[in-house]
């Protein structure tokens, strides 16, 4: 009974009136289905005239009101016999019959549409439902009480050739096994894959219903295929066989055919068979592909391939291969904390990172576009953030930290951070299956791109520009040769360097001990024509670990030319930070901050009240995880590592801190302790 009703449920009986005149269809979220005549995507709407006469429209209206029923009325012109008219819902007010344009929009969660007739008469009503992008509540057949939710919209066209596919369950998590019932409204056949190629007439026929059981204890298939080098020349984990038996879901692919061509959408649906979603405390991302697209010799993006050369194998490797020509097609379902789907649709995914790329467990980077689809993810992906619509995103590896397996580093790090004057990466964890294969837990991070600058500083994304363009060269050319102790020169570099911010972000790279800065991972932005550049901090995996009294004052400072990495003295934040401390007014500004932080922000409690918040989230998966990738290799090593590389740190690099201040700079220890800070002062242990 419950299937029947889902299935039910995707029907709407809207009462239809005597008149022969109705609403169609409805399109909400027009992405790419249609364009205006000016290039644009707006909301619209289909009439339909049901009967075997000509309607003159003039003084007919539409409206989203029921307060104000003649919101918009249509010019003087005529709809032919069993004939289609498209409205766009776009408030640009045209009455141009050669392309209608109503002075309104749609809300993209849905309203209650009216039709009305010349006397005022409401004749049709579409009630409000809330439609994913491109998705059409379109009548089925042309002018019948009955509404289906279609992928396949048909505008100024007849919906009775757009077949829609009804499913007894929906994509997710069940306890128990059960048939899966599927129905073609115009009866074609339909064609279905559980390997997740794209379903062709080649592929299985659906007959009367597929049996969706538990998959876990099948013997693993695409997690046997290496996807690191035997020997690998980094010290991130390489590839080994899983320990265990996995974890798998049912990866369901499949479409409709008619004459040999296909009439429906494909659709896909993972399904979670005897693993209650409470099973994992994390959301849930499914990624289906066809395996070529990962795993193929000579086109797979995520293995050695033919591309590997053992005697290069730094940069080697398909994975190292970039751009769009390594760019693959996925659909990537998310299941939220409740186990309740929050998107899905086709994506592009690439390998994301540098070094990573050769860890055995890898970083993706995920895009929406417009060929795909859907231009964004219309999701809240990062909670932390008050941010609804991504173009793209980073679901990354645990393989980059440097210092044990604590896998945390980096969202501890600038999670920590996180209040202060600087750009950071948010972070959330999630369990990743592919093609229905567990592999093991990622975490969603911001990429840094020109959108990120859009959505964080809601600053239009054309507008901005990341280094190494010609202003950054006068600017690095001005701190070079000018002398930055004469306060004119120095209020020149305030007004193109945001200097509050960049003082932030060096006391947070050197106060975590960042040892791959800043040659690597570093970023930097500004708004044009005028606007300041700041620092974008990334990737802190190497940060933390037990040498808790090095002086990075020092190496932010290198003049050594014979240091090479990661702090050359040519490096542009090592130029920029050590002319700057020839002016006393910096100095004195960048030792306060720097106390006023370590009085606050980097307090040891609230550092460590973060860790553990931190460490509490991801250690339920830990044990799954591990026995997926053999990383971190054990769970009393994943504590061990937290407890020796990130505790100890959080516990002792503060006062250590102290100490390099009061060196550096030669400051007289006992004004330093009366008048600025006090180790003493502190609660160094963390109460």
């Amino acid at each position: 009974m419950k299937n029947i009703l889902l299935i039910l449920s995707l029907f709407c009986i809207t009462k239809v009136t005597a008149q022969n005149l109705v609403i169609n269809e409805v399109m909400s979220k027009n992405n790419i289905t249609i364009e205006d005549n000016e290039g644009e995507y707006s909301d619209w709407i289909e009439i339909y005239n049901t009967s075997n006469s000509i309607i003159n429209l003039e003084n007919y209206s539409l409206s989203d009101d029921s307060a104000n029923i003649p919101k918009w009325m249509f010019p003087n012109m005529h709809i032919l016999p069993n004939n289609y008219l498209l409205i766009f819902l776009s408030n640009k007010n045209r009455l141009d019959t050669t392309e209608l344009h109503t002075n309104f929009k749609l809300s993209s969660t849905g309203e209650d549409l009216f039709l009305s007739d010349n006397y005022g008469v409401i004749i049709d009503k579409v009630n409000a439902i809330n439609l994913n992008d491109d998705e059409s509540y379109s009548r089925f057949p042309d002018g019948s009480a009955n509404f289906i939710v279609t992928g396949v919209a048909s505008p100024n066209n007849t919906n009775n050739y757009s077949n829609q596919l009804l499913f007894s369950h929906q994509e997710g998590f069940y306890s128990n096994s059960f048939s899966l019932l599927i129905n073609s409204l115009s009866g074609d056949t339909i064609y279905y894959t559980l390997n997740g190629e794209i379903p062709t007439e080649n592929s299985n026929i659906f007959i009367d219903s597929i049996f969706i059981q538990d998959r876990n204890k099948i013997p693993n298939i695409i997690s046997e295929t290496p996807t690191s080098p035997e020997q690998n020349f980094i010290t991130f984990k390489a590839w080994e066989s899983p320990s265990d038996t996995l974890k798998k879901a049912t990866i369901l692919r499949c479409a409709s055919y008619r004459n040999g061509v296909r009439n429906s959408k494909i659709h896909t649906k993972t399904y979670f068979v005897d693993t209650s979603k409470t099973n994992y405390t994390l959301p849930v991302i499914s990624l289906v592909t066809e395996n070529d697209n990962f795993f193929n010799n000579d086109s797979g993006i995520y293995v050695p391939g033919t591309h590997y050369d053992a005697n290069n194998p730094e940069y080697t490797g398909n994975y190292c291969n970039k751009g769009e020509d390594w760019e693959r097609n996925i659909y990537i379902e998310y299941f939220d904390t409740n186990g309740i789907l929050g998107f899905s649709q086709n994506a592009g995914v690439r390998i994301q990172g540098q070094k990573t790329r050769h860890a055995a467990q890898k970083s993706l980077r995920i895009y929406a576009r417009e060929e795909y689809g859907k231009k964004y993810f219309n999701y809240n992906l990062l909670p932390r953030r008050n941010v609804e619509r991504y173009k793209r995103f980073i679901l990354r590896t645990t393989m980059g930290a440097w210092r044990g397996q604590t896998i945390i580093a980096d969202a501890l790090g600038q999670n920590i951070s996180s209040t202060l004057n600087l750009d950071y990466q948010e972070f959330q964890p999630v369990i990743v299956f592919l093609n229905g294969g567990y592999w093991g837990v990622h975490t969603i991070r911001d990429k840094i791109d020109e959108r990120y600058i859009q959505y964080t500083h809601n600053i239009d994304k054309d507008s901005v520009e990341f280094g190494l363009s010609l202003d950054w060269s006068n600017f690095m050319d001005f701190i070079m040769h000018n002398n930055l102790s004469n306060n004119n020169n120095y209020d020149y570099v305030k007004s193109k360097l945001d200097v509050s911010s960049f003082i932030d972000y060096i006391i947070v790279e050197i106060f975590f001990k960042n040892s791959d800065w800043p040659i690597g991972n570093s970023k930097v932005w500004r708004q044009i024509p005028n606007g300041k550049w700041r620092y974008v901090l990334t990737d802190m995996d190497g940060c933390f670990g037990t040498n808790v009294s090095e002086n990075m004052l020092i190496h932010a400072t290198n003049n050594d030319s014979s240091i090479l990495w990661p702090n050359p003295p040519h490096h542009p934040i090592i130029i920029q930070f050590r002319s700057l401390l020839q002016n006393e007014s910096f100095k004195t500004e960048f030792i306060n901050r720097y106390t006023e932080i370590l009085s606050n922000n980097f307090k040891v409690k609230n550092m460590i009240f973060k860790l553990d918040s931190i460490k509490e989230i991801y250690e339920p998966e830990i044990i799954k995880h591990i026995g997926r990738w053999h990383y971190p290799e054990s769970l009393n090593d994943w504590r061990n590592d937290i407890e020796n590389n990130l505790l100890f740190f959080l516990k002792n690099r503060p006062c250590r801190v102290v100490n390099n201040i009061i060196s550096f700079f030669q400051l007289d220890h006992s004004i330093f302790i009366n008048n600025v800070i006090s180790c003493d002062s502190f609660d160094w242990n963390g109460i």
